[in-house]
């Protein structure tokens, strides 16, 4: 039997339209995209807990630069988007503790696509919300 394959893949669809958010977000769905791959792969269990380390140290920095930028950009919700990077913090240490313990391939293989929907989504929907503010104010009053 194949193993199931997901792959976390840029594309333009996910693009906000930021230069320096889509290069953070393009390498985090590397990351992503690098674990899932060592999770088919079967790579050992202190190799996947690296990769998964690797994409939460890079959410770590990706949030923080971002909310930096919210708060230059006077952006309303700034708060609001933070307090939803914390829940994704919190969410992935929880997953970071369930990859302990998981045996059986279909378990890492959902816990990886876990994380990728949980990322993405995040992307898609809140991300896009700062996103149109910056198109419809910043950028529209000449800002970078």
């Amino acid at each position: 039997m194949e193993p199931h394959i997901w792959k976390a893949e840029w594309s333009d669809a996910l693009s906000i339209g930021i230069p320096e958010i889509d290069a953070d977000h393009k390498r985090f769905i590397l990351l992503v995209d690098m674990l899932n791959r060592a999770i088919v792969d079967r790579t050992e269990l202190q190799e996947l807990q690296k990769r998964l380390q690797d994409v939460m140290d890079d959410a770590v920095q990706h949030f923080a630069h971002e909310e930096q930028l919210l708060r230059e950009w006077h952006y309303p919700n700034a708060g609001e988007h933070a307090a939803k990077h914390a829940t994704i913090m919190w969410a992935l240490q929880a997953l970071k503790q369930k990859f302990v313990v998981y045996g059986l391939p279909a378990e890492w293989i959902e816990a990886g696509q876990e994380l990728k929907d949980l990322l993405i989504n995040h992307m898609l929907s809140d991300d896009m919300k700062y996103a149109e503010f910056y198109r419809n104010t910043l950028k529209a009053r000449g800002k970078p």
